[in-house]
């Protein structure tokens, strides 16, 4: 989806809608958008940059990387990004490409807002995603997801060491 510039008058320019976004262009595999993504983004002029503020909201399916069960995560994110025209970059000093470096830039006279939004969820999903912060994972050694029971071979480990403290004394 893609905003003309030239569509962005002395007021800006505003845009409040839901889209359907690819899954497949989020940072991690296996997650999945559980909801349209709702947006209100407000685009200005600055001196030969556009000014992009707004809110992304949605919600995602996420495994927990402790329990490893799907939970979801509720999305909302506000954002204020500055883009760059790509003719400010001077190409005789610099040895990265726009693509590399720390600003985001735009070229000729479309921005893509697709491709902003996707950057806002993916900043917002956590990298070591857990369905809650007690979450208390899977035994190692059954499988067992300890958040909704107790670990059978938990007990053998305990009768083992009662055990073996008989047979040290």
């Amino acid at each position: 989806m893609f905003i003309d510039i030239n569509k962005i008058g002395a007021k800006g320019l505003l845009l409040d809608d839901s889209v359907e976004l690819d899954e497949n262009r989020l940072i991690e595999e296996n997650i999945f958008f559980l909801e349209s993504v709702d947006y209100n983004v407000h685009f200005t002029r600055e001196r030969g940059k556009i000014r992009v503020r707004g809110q992304v909201k949605t919600k995602l399916s996420l495994g927990c990387v402790c329990c490893l069960e799907n939970f979801q995560l509720a999305v909302d994110s506000k954002f204020d990004i500055i883009l760059f025209p790509v003719g400010l970059i001077d190409d005789s000093h610099s040895a990265l490409s726009p693509d590399e470096m720390e600003y985001i830039f735009f070229d000729g006279e479309e921005i893509d807002l697709e491709k902003i939004l996707l950057e806002q969820i993916n900043l917002f999903i956590p990298h070591n995603p857990a369905c809650s912060p007690l979450c208390k994972g899977i035994c190692p050694s059954c499988g067992t997801n300890l958040n909704y029971e107790d670990c059978r071979c938990e007990n053998v480990y305990t009768e083992m060491g009662l055990l073996f403290d008989k047979i040290k004394r």
